[in-house]
């Protein structure tokens, strides 16, 4: 059995550049200039998630187009990354759609930036992975700071991650008031990565908001139920820089 999607028929229909950001699409092919900073298709293209069937771009050494698709098996896709100034086309099946301000950076947190919640935590931690030994409570939750610029968009994240059986990965990224301490309904959910919605690496869009260090603190939190069937890896978040 093969697993494809339509390739767009380029001679058939009427290319069409808009500006990246903000550019408006419509059902079916549209033909864009993808202006953001390089990074796997389904987090530059967090905007319309569960909006688009598949993307392509056309390969001019190879002769053939590079397939990403969110619908297929990850082996069937032939495209890793979207480069700025890529040309791609975008199958639309929402009947319309804003591709919105695309990511101009990237902050990288390793699992090693994470420390326990608790000091009684039990847990093993490489450069790049941590995870609990047991299933005790004090072995679940781990946090680590980021450092976003200020003026920024926060316009995804992308977590690596191991879950297996009933083992389940949750990660946030939260901000608070500089001058809060453990009022809990002071902490606000910017974007969340479960990984019981999808396999590792998973892409979340986040909520609007703008970035404000004089205002607010950002860190990241982890709970992970399930022992050591549950591990984080690395996580990335992707912005869209301030102007003004």
């Amino acid at each position: 059995m093969v697993l494809a999607a339509a390739v767009p028929i380029v001679g058939a229909l009427s290319m069409t550049m808009p500006a990246a950001a903000g550019a408006q699409l419509t059902r079916g092919w549209n033909n864009v200039s993808y202006e953001g900073t390089s990074l796997p298709p389904s987090e530059a293209l967090a905007t319309l998630e569960g909006k688009y069937d598949s993307v392509y771009r056309w390969d001019a050494a190879a002769q053939q187009f590079d397939l990403f698709s969110p619908n297929v098996p990850g082996f069937v896709n032939s495209m890793d990354m979207l480069q700025k100034g890529d040309s791609v086309w975008i199958n639309l099946k929402a009947e319309s759609a804003e591709l919105g301000a695309q990511p101009t950076g990237i902050v990288a947190v390793p699992a090693s930036a994470f420390t326990p919640a608790s000091d009684l935590a039990i847990y093993e931690k490489t450069f790049n992975e941590i995870g609990p030994v047991g299933t005790d409570e004090a072995s679940k939750r781990y946090f680590a700071e980021v450092h976003l610029p200020q003026g920024a968009t926060v316009a995804s994240m992308t977590a690596a991650f191991a879950a297996s059986g009933a083992g389940v990965v949750q990660l946030r990224l939260d901000y608070t008031p500089i001058g809060n301490g453990a009022t809990s309904n002071q902490i606000f959910k910017l974007v969340e990565v479960n990984s019981s919605s999808g396999a590792s690496p998973k892409t979340e869009q986040a909520f609007a908001h703008t970035v404000d260090n004089s205002a607010n603190v950002y860190f990241l939190v982890v709970d992970l139920t399930g022992g050591p069937a549950t591990k984080l890896r690395g996580v990335s978040i992707a912005y869209t820089e301030g102007h003004g």
